[in-house]
């Protein structure tokens, strides 16, 4: 029984398509933008469709590769390589990201050894419960966790993650989840068993500049653009997230299912 729970929550079919790009041919790199989506395992075909129908009507050259890859991070970092040398971000005026769990973890093994220095913003999708799935997962069904989501999954439980870039010229924002997935929910107690979780922004990421947390879950985070987009907008262009949004943590209990959702 607790197979098939396990395999209804996590092995429901989540179809990646190729990367998705959006170019205004009319106009030269070097006076646009570029947005960069790295996305991590809740990257399915309709979450990018979601991400690309908000974003291409910002202003920006928006690109969201497809480069994290069942075979391993190794496999997956070398994507992200070759997409990043296909596209040339270096000519753009200044390049944006939006970073989830796994993304982060490509965007900097990439950082480690490229310099991108018109690199201005990176608002990072936080969440203290889905950033213990990757372990939670080999922990209860490990065969199951590597049939869905491939040998990377395993990589990722065990990574040593890279240190984020930390430059005066980057400004980095968090939007932190508050409500926990279905499949965190039923894996709380390995979830429970890594420590207590961190919901302080600051210690989060000494180096973010503002926050916010918001009661949806990881999925959600993908597209609820009606909530998100405004406030990473006004981030990429100020620095600071709309003063109306919380600073705190919105409930003691991200795992309880009944926690309104906005």
């Amino acid at each position: 029984m607790v197979l098939i729970a396990f395999a209804t929550l996590f092995l429901h079919a989540q179809v990646h398509g190729k990367h998705l790009i959006h170019v205004d041919a009319a106009s030269a790199k070097a006076q646009k933008t570029a947005l960069l989506i790295m996305n991590g395992f809740g990257g399915s075909k309709a979450a990018c469709k979601a991400q690309l129908m908000f974003w291409r009507d910002q202003g920006m050259d928006v690109f969201i590769p497809e480069v994290l890859l069942r075979p391993s991070l190794e496999t997956s970092s070398e994507a992200m390589d070759d997409f990043m040398a296909t596209y040339h971000f270096e000519d753009y005026k200044d390049v944006k990201v939006i970073c989830y769990i796994a993304g982060a973890y490509l965007l900097h093994t990439y950082l480690l050894d490229h310099e991108l220095p018109n690199l201005t913003s990176i608002v990072y999708d936080r969440s203290p419960t889905q950033e213990r799935a990757p372990r939670a997962v080999i922990q209860k069904a490990p065969l199951l966790g590597k049939l869905s989501k491939g040998r990377v999954l395993e990589d990722l439980s065990v990574a040593e993650w890279p240190e984020p870039p930390v430059r005066s010229t980057i400004s980095k924002g968090l939007m932190i989840e508050n409500r926990a997935t279905s499949l965190m929910r039923f894996l709380e107690d390995e979830c429970m068993a890594m420590g207590s979780l961190n919901f302080d922004w600051p210690s989060m990421d000494p180096d973010a500049e503002d926050a916010f947390h918001i009661a949806l879950d990881h999925d959600m985070m993908y597209r609820r653009w009606d909530l998100l987009g405004a406030a990473v907008l006004q981030f990429f262009e100020t620095g600071a997230f709309p003063s109306e949004l919380s600073r705190e943590r919105l409930a003691e209990n991200p795992f309880d299912k009944n926690m309104v959702i906005p």
